[in-house]
């Protein structure tokens, strides 16, 4: 999704890592109580595994939240259209987290990073969802942190995972309901944006899609009416608000 005209990098997809996985999970394991009864991990906030990461998944109910410190814009290529706070210029280099981990204060962390190491998956017979870890997670570990079980019972950590896990999976449903409104209506248009830093490099970032304004104004009434009975209009609403962030990732990039 970005590429710098000075180094060439190649634009790459938000929402999934080269090896196929969900972004920033490499190893997803079931959780299971005989095989992780010594499992302990270490919930202290800690983002460095999302700095090599330029865009992070969002679902439409954040819009509004992130919208006040990150340009959101939908993926090209994905039905439905899947949204992206853009987090970064550059490909792989998220410029709200410093090197220690620590993410930016006073910024809204999407729901999608918040939730890391756990996600939900489906069961081998793809009958349920399954609270699952990133084995690979450096939060996980036998020596340090909170136990998964204790007594062979999920512990309060593991329940609460599993209950943030399951709303994120519901907003993630409802946001492919809404946003599968925007391709409906035909609202989003490809765009791209062109930025030069004071030191003269130019960056580009493209393969991006936003709502177009024209086509919006240009909806009938029916058609309005249907996007705000589908809560669809505060996420476009949101988005066309976000695209002002655009600066203060040009701030971020010349003052890294």
């Amino acid at each position: 999704m970005t590429k710098s005209e000075a180094d060439g990098t190649a634009p790459r997809a938000a929402e999934a890592a080269p090896s196929g996985m969900p972004l920033f999970y490499s190893r997803p394991e079931a959780i299971r109580a005989e095989r992780h009864a010594n499992v302990r991990v270490d919930l202290t906030p800690n983002y460095t595994f999302s700095r090599g990461s330029h865009a992070a998944p969002l679902n439409a109910v954040e819009f509004a939240a992130a919208a006040r410190h990150y340009p959101i814009v939908f993926a090209a290529g994905t039905t439905p259209p899947a949204a992206v706070a853009v987090l970064g210029l550059r490909t792989g280099k998220n410029l709200f987290v410093d090197e220690a981990g620590n993410w930016q204060a006073n910024t809204y962390i999407p729901s999608y990073v918040r939730r890391y190491p756990f996600v939900l998956a489906r069961s081998e017979d793809q009958s349920e969802f399954v609270l699952c870890m990133d084995a690979d997670s450096d939060k996980i570990a036998t020596d340090e942190g909170s136990l998964l079980f204790e007594d062979g019972e999920p512990a309060e950590i593991t329940r609460k995972a599993l209950e943030f896990c399951g709303a994120f999976q519901r907003e993630a449903l409802a946001s492919e309901t809404i946003l599968a409104k925007l391709s409906e209506h035909d609202l989003l248009v490809p765009n791209s944006g062109r930025f030069t830093l004071a030191s003269g490099e130019v960056l580009t970032v493209n393969d991006f899609l936003v709502v177009d304004e024209k086509r919006l104004a240009a909806l009938s009434d029916e058609a309005f009416l249907e996007l705000r009975h589908a809560d669809a209009l505060t996420a476009i609403y949101s988005h066309m608000l976000s695209m002002r962030n655009w600066g203060e990732l040009v701030r971020l990039e010349q003052d890294g």
